[in-house]
């Protein structure tokens, strides 16, 4: 554990001189029930004053247009941003560049209609298979489900999309860049359901854990779809792979891309016993009697100082 502490802070240390850009996971690395809005961007603030542009790369779909976006431009509006900013929502699948007063798309991996609803059938019956009914999900992922049932989603998400979800007592929520489904409250279930949906789903979708609370189903891309996202930010801000520090919490889950790059941070307490290799990406950030929020926090302030 010392041997991954240490190597953590090496390697944020030799992050700091070249530093361009932050990938950001944005649910369980920089949020949580302790850090909300006001907190998060407190934060971006401070890494915009420092010339720094910043990408959420989230499993949130229209719910990060939604949530996001509105703060972040009243941001690059009060305090006269003018380095780029991003967010990439769906696990990568979607990619926008925001801007002052747009949201200019930069590409759509959505899925179609008809592919919403083979996801949504192939899922259930999965599940089915499993005998995982409703009254054995995870509460809190059918209290979230219930309650984005009865918010609009006009302008969005589409009315037909989301109309697919609605006989289900918030057991899914369907969009155009995933399907999710609510996972047992059983963890042990988790590998199961995603191994079977994998194998149910075949080549043309992609199921990955987001915590575990919810499994995504998206598009499969020719990579891990965060990685393309991060990928393609750098392209178009012309930096490389050295110039970008990202940080998740799911680095064996929907953070395994994102978290693939050389300067990759995990706050997971977990992946100590996973880690195979101490000396590659991600590395495990050092104080760990901080929570794991507040050690992406200390990391992404010490990169700035």
């Amino acid at each position: 554990m010392k041997t991954h502490r240490n190597l953590g802070q090496i390697k944020l240390e030799e992050a700091r001189p070249r530093l361009q850009l932050f990938g950001l996971d944005y649910d369980g690395t920089v949020a949580d029930a302790a850090h909300k809005q006001p907190q998060v961007f407190a934060l971006v603030e401070k890494i915009f004053a420092k010339n720094k542009s910043v990408a959420f790369i989230t499993a949130r779909a229209a719910t990060a247009i939604k949530v996001l976006v509105p703060p972040l431009q009243e941001l690059l509006v009060r305090e006269n941003v003018t380095v780029p900013s991003f967010v990439a929502g769906g696990n990568g699948t979607t990619l926008y560049e925001v801007k002052k007063n747009e949201l200019i798309e930069i590409y759509n991996h959505g899925l179609e209609l008809s592919k919403i609803q083979q996801a949504v059938e192939i899922g259930r019956k999965v599940y089915e298979k499993l005998g995982i009914n409703n009254a054995n999900l995870a509460e809190k992922g059918l209290e979230t489900f219930r309650r984005f049932l009865r918010e609009p989603w006009e302008g969005f998400i589409p009315a037909e999309m989301i109309d697919v979800c609605r006989p289900y007592n918030g057991e899914l929520f369907t969009e155009q860049a995933k399907v999710t489904f609510v996972l047992p409250k059983e963890k042990d279930l988790h590998q199961r359901v995603i191994a079977e949906l994998n194998q149910a789903l075949g080549a043309e979708y992609c199921a990955v854990a987001g915590d575990d609370t919810f499994v995504h189903i998206t598009k499969r891309l020719e990579e891990d779809s965060k990685s393309v996202a991060i990928k393609t930010v750098l392209n178009i801000l012309g930096l490389d792979s050295a110039q970008v520090v990202t940080f998740g919490d799911m680095p064996a889950g929907n953070d395994a891309g994102l978290l693939s790059f050389p300067y990759s941070f995990t706050n997971s307490d977990d992946y100590f016993n996973l880690k195979k290799d101490p000396e590659q990406p991600p590395y495990v950030l050092p104080d760990l009697e901080l929570s794991p929020v507040d050690r992406v926090y200390k990391a992404i302030e010490y990169l700035i100082s």
